[in-house]
């Protein structure tokens, strides 16, 4: 006959920290009590809290593993020398260090926080590193067809063949166009039906010139190897849009230079934005106008980008960047949006808000002096953040 035990249980996790993170403020008094990775109730508690900040885990809106081991080893400031720069030392690396470099890099986006990657991926290793850490997200299966040995066609077919093997990985995984400039009309086309999708845009001043006047760095580009030129257009926004690729899904990368023209037709068409001010600050990129585009009602993210642009991976330090960059531009952002941008509640992918109901994974992160969020995104660095679940 057999033998049935009794059903063993978890019990719920009662959580009492000092104050809790929630999207408008940083509120005393709470406990939070989860039952199976859920939350399953949020309600007042009297008795002493423990020291801590209870906040939902970070989402980091725009990454690139793969380019951990190139930290400080780029010495040009400026974008243009710099995207040169990085093509020719990837050309350098055998597979077993670009295989190393993501998984270090995953496992350093989990100590600042981060649970939800948007990874733009461009060679083998990052489904790799992000299924070990444990880390959710999307894969976006990076494409790029210009100047390439093989014609467009072929290069995309090559590319599916890579993505459905980053797939048997990581399942979520889609294609990409890595930018409005590397990649040709015709497959831009073509990929405007992948949902999500994620392309750089607007990094520089550089794709305005080169669409609005055919002139500037990438025109010189375009001529020195007998490239056609795309077709004139207003902006790279502008472009995007004659091409269908302006809808709900679509994550707009950088968005530096955009101006008011430009925000109405991310916001109309409902895309998102995922700013990386400390790429942004290193490359010499014009500072992203993140108040116009919240208050326009794009949905922004915050992203680190890349070790070989942004340095340390450090979801507070790249926050203390975004509050530097807007207040110098004399249309500051608040602690709290910077919060809700680098928590995912506002960047349009996943939203890790500590809510009733949801499946949100959890951080104690230490107690800063006082109970605001300034003072956390001011004091706290990796080395403050405690997983709980």
């Amino acid at each position: 006959m057999a033998r049935f035990g009794p059903c063993l249980e978890r019990p719920p996790l009662i959580l009492r920290p000092a104050a809790v993170a929630l999207p408008h403020g940083l509120q005393a008094g709470l406990e939070v009590e989860v039952a199976d990775g859920v939350i399953a109730a949020i309600r007042p508690f009297t008795g002493s809290a423990e020291p801590y900040i209870l906040s939902g885990s970070f989402v980091n809106a725009h990454s690139h593993l793969e380019y951990y081991g190139f930290k400080d080893k780029i010495s040009s400031s400026e974008y243009w020398p710099w995207i040169r720069e990085l093509t020719a030392l990837k050309l350098t690396q055998e597979p077993a260090q670009i295989t190393s470099d993501c998984l270090e890099a995953a496992r350093a986006n989990w100590q600042t926080g981060v649970r939800f990657i948007a990874e733009h991926s461009d060679r083998h290793g990052a489904a790799e590193a992000m299924a070990h850490v444990g880390l959710d997200g999307v894969i976006f299966q990076e494409v790029i067809t210009i100047l390439e040995s093989q014609a467009p066609v072929e290069k995309l077919a090559r590319i599916r063949a890579k993505l459905a093997e980053t797939r048997r990985i990581f399942p979520n995984a889609v294609l990409a166009p890595h930018a409005t400039y590397t990649v040709d009309p015709e497959t831009l086309r073509s990929l405007a039906t992948e949902s999500p999708l994620s392309i750089h845009v607007a990094e520089t001043t550089y794709e305005r010139e080169f669409f609005a006047d055919a002139s500037g760095p990438i025109q010189e580009f375009y001529d020195r190897f007998s490239l056609p030129h795309p077709g004139r257009h207003r902006s790279a926004v502008a472009f995007l849009a004659s091409l269908g690729m302006l809808k709900p899904g679509t994550q707009i990368v950088h968005a530096c230079d955009v101006d008011a023209e430009d925000m109405a037709l991310l916001a109309s068409a409902g895309c998102s934005v995922a700013h990386c001010p400390r790429s942004n600050i290193r490359l010499g990129c014009p500072d992203a106008p993140v108040r116009e585009m919240l208050d326009a009602g794009i949905a922004v993210g915050l992203g680190l980008d890349s070790a070989a642009s942004s340095g340390e991976i450090d979801m507070f330090d790249e926050m203390r960047a975004a509050l530097t960059v807007s207040r110098k531009r004399g249309k500051p952002i608040s602690a709290e949006e910077v919060w809700r941008m680098a928590t995912g509640i506002s960047s349009g992918l996943a939203s890790y808000e500590i809510k009733e109901a949801a499946r949100t994974p959890l951080l104690k992160i230490d107690l800063p002096s006082k109970l605001t969020f300034e003072a956390l995104i001011e004091e706290s660095t990796p080395q403050s953040v405690h997983p709980l679940t």
